[in-house]
């Protein structure tokens, strides 16, 4: 009976304390639960559907099959949809098939099943209004997130509580829990749950982590994870802070020329101390492209050689930054210019059996039965796709905003913009891709990156024309 009492303590007075405190529902809130059978996801569920009422919100659970263990993934679903009956609660069972995914364009398993999954997410709540996405991340996970970010030398605040989330939130309800409150939780409301046997493997970072480091500490200190939990609480406010400083001291710091150009004097920028000098430096990055976070920012030796300059009064010195930009500093002042040659712009007609230039990239489409195998041996790649009224490949262009692409797998088209990013496609090169249109003004491909879901790399019947492409050696 302790034990049970000891249960009810943790879920019923902790978690609520927690979403109070850490403000994350509001009365009228549409929150998705996303629910992949397992006990973490069925017990947050089942939490929320109890305490609906109470908080004022409505919920709907959604569950990914990512087709990647046959039958039992499959009754994975079957699982939760069945509690979702039960509690009265709306399900949304939406399937990402991975194997295809990775046959058809490569990449990394864990990469591709989490991109995957974030998209479906994503879209399902802009299909049905929801507000709030809540995942079911609880202290052992956030112990977990803070050793590989200390593992791989970057700062360690581990997960957000919140954050936001496509047009909505993403919050962590259960984040003060621990792994055994979970399971007590669900052997006290006879709840069933999956257990998916690829977390027992070595495959993957995060399982060797869980399998065996984790343990080691908690036998060590018991009270490890929930001790993260409010570390990274107090790191991450620490940042916050931090980083509203060093915006302030960035706008203070930029000028500008009469044409336009940020300038930075190297007298202002060494009066600041080092730590907001490795806060600004990322920030000023940021504004220079357009607030969009690049790999440059995370490239240790660039910001140093950054702060260096940027601190330097003596002599001259030049930089090259992506997307054309560079750091031009003669003597105490530092200005950063960006060449607008070499761009391609415009609109491309794409007819049938040419050979279209783009930049430095080669692109021509015609029926496959038109080329000999031995063709094959000059072009740098190729896809096949099927000869559908109207989808036709017609122009090549460089992209625009709220440009979508229908992908295989997946059930609704996605964000170009985000596309590129999950591609880890540099910033650099994203103006100048070419993206190829169809008769209908539906985006076909982006060659060398990601094609529609009637493209594929093995000839068939159907697939009657065939993309060429050839990229410069």
């Amino acid at each position: 009976m302790a034990e049970v009492v000891q249960v009810k303590d943790n879920l019923f007075k902790k978690v609520p304390a927690f979403i109070r405190q850490e403000r994350l529902l509001r009365k009228g809130d549409r929150v998705l639960v996303a629910c992949s059978g397992g006990v973490d996801s069925v017990a947050l569920l089942h939490y929320l559907s109890e305490q609906r009422n109470r908080l004022e919100i409505e919920i709907g659970a959604i569950h990914v099959d990512h087709c990647l263990r046959g039958e039992e993934s499959a009754t994975d679903g079957k699982v939760v949809q069945k509690l979702c009956e039960r509690l009265f609660v709306p399900f949304y069972g939406t399937t990402l098939r991975v194997p295809e995914l990775l046959e058809a364009h490569g990449g990394n398993l864990q990469e591709v099943c989490r991109t995957g999954r974030y998209s479906l997410f994503e879209e399902t709540m802009q299909s049905e209004k929801f507000t709030v996405l809540a995942v079911a991340h609880h202290a052992e996970d956030q112990l977990e997130t803070i050793l590989m970010q200390l593992a791989k030398g970057q700062r360690s605040q581990g997960m957000p509580v919140s954050r936001r989330f496509g047009e909505g939130q993403l919050v962590r309800p259960f984040l003060s829990l621990i792994k055994t409150d979970l399971y007590e939780y669900a052997e006290l409301h006879k709840l069933p749950f999956r257990e998916d046997p690829s977390n027992k493997k070595d495959d993957y970072t995060r399982n060797r982590y869980r399998n065996h480091i984790v343990p080691v500490l908690l036998d060590e200190n018991p009270t490890a994870a929930e001790n993260s939990v409010r570390m990274a609480a107090a790191l991450q406010e620490e940042n916050a802070f931090l980083e509203s400083l060093a915006k302030e001291h960035l706008e203070r710091l930029l000028t500008f020329t009469e044409k336009g150009i940020p300038v930075i004097h190297s007298a202002e920028f060494r009066s600041m101390h080092t730590a907001l000098q490795k806060r600004v430096v990322p920030l000023l990055l940021k504004y220079l492209y357009n607030g969009e976070t690049i790999p440059a920012i995370y490239n240790a030796d660039l910001l140093d050689q950054l702060i260096r300059q940027l601190s330097t009064d003596t002599g001259s010195a030049s930089i090259s930054l992506p997307d054309r930009w560079s750091l031009q500093r003669n003597y105490g002042i530092s200005t950063f210019v960006r060449n607008e040659e070499e761009l391609v712009n415009g609109i491309v007609p794409f007819p049938p059996n040419e050979w279209v230039q783009w930049g430095q990239l080669k692109l021509r489409w015609c029926k496959s039965s038109a080329v000999e195998a031995s063709e094959l041996d000059d072009v740098t790649d190729w896809r096949y796709f099927q000869s559908v009224k109207g989808a036709f490949p017609s122009v090549i262009r460089s992209r625009r905003p709220g440009d979508r692409i229908r992908l295989h797998g997946m059930e609704h088209s996605k964000r170009l913009s985000r596309l590129l990013i999950d591609e880890k496609v540099k910033q650099s090169v994203r103006d100048s891709l070419p993206i190829i249109v169809s008769e209908q003004g539906d985006i076909c491909a982006i060659p060398g990156v990601r094609y529609s879901e009637s493209f594929t790399k093995k000839p068939s019947a159907e697939q009657a024309y065939i993309l060429m492409m050839v990229w410069p050696k």
